[in-house]
């Protein structure tokens, strides 16, 4: 972990740049959180998660703090070196060709779908 937060520290010198993804802020080292410029901030609840925002990112103000909790789906809050205030963004859905074809499995369907076998008592001695 300390070798990835001094490339995050040190990297823009040599023009290391990255882009890190959670749900969970909270388990993100506060030195990393603090070194990124933007932050696209969607819906947490998790109140260590928030307060890890709070803590970290300087660019937001406390009635911008208090609206994430309830950020609607596909809305967030964009913050950062890149525009002077906080500004609440409409993510658009994608195009249904242009989504990926992931789903949310059903465990009751794929229950339905296992077949049991009887497994031979032979074959579990050999």
């Amino acid at each position: 972990m300390e070798t990835f937060e001094e490339i995050i520290k040190e990297g823009r010198k040599f023009g290391v740049f990255v882009t890190i993804s959670s749900q969970r802020p909270n388990d993100i080292s506060s030195t990393i959180i603090s070194q990124a410029h933007n932050y696209f901030i969607h819906r947490l609840i998790n109140q260590n998660d928030l307060y890890a925002i709070e803590k970290s990112v300087s660019y937001i103000d406390r009635m911008t703090e208090e609206s994430i909790p309830t950020l609607s789906t596909g809305t967030c809050i964009f913050s950062g070196v890149a525009c002077p205030m906080p500004l609440k963004l409409r993510i658009t859905e994608l195009a249904k060709e242009c989504k990926p074809h992931s789903h949310t499995v059903s465990f009751e369907e794929l229950k339905e779908k296992i077949q049991p076998r009887k497994i031979r008592r032979s074959s579990l001695t050999s």
